[in-house]
């Protein structure tokens, strides 16, 4: 038995998969058992990377020049925290006041 696995994008590359009945979807996600840390890290920081990325294009910085607007942060430390990688809070609360955005904390919403 095949399995298709969901792929964004594989319209754009025209990829081609052939039609069969024996065909399943696969998601990934529902088959792997993921640990705790990933809900309260790694998605956190998915959400965090997205945001600043965000706010980079709209203000139509590069990194470099972003880092040119903070005092002795240079910008393999930006790119660290836009790839996700670990970084101290002093770190994202420079990034952040660079961008004009703030941190909110509140409580998770339950799920």
């Amino acid at each position: 038995m095949l399995i298709k696995e969901t792929m964004e994008g594989r319209e754009k590359e025209n990829m081609h998969i052939p039609e069969d009945e024996n065909i399943q979807k696969f998601s990934f996600s529902k088959s792997v058992s993921l640990p705790k840390e990933y809900y309260s890290i790694d998605k956190p920081k998915q959400h965090i990377a997205k945001s600043i990325k965000y706010s980079i294009e709209q203000q139509k910085l590069s990194l470099r020049k972003l880092s040119s607007k903070i005092d002795g942060m240079s910008y393999t430390q930006i790119s660290r925290v836009t790839r996700k990688e670990n970084y101290n809070i002093d770190t994202l609360l420079k990034i952040l006041d660079a961008l004009n955005l703030e941190l909110v904390i509140q409580q998770k919403k339950e799920t």
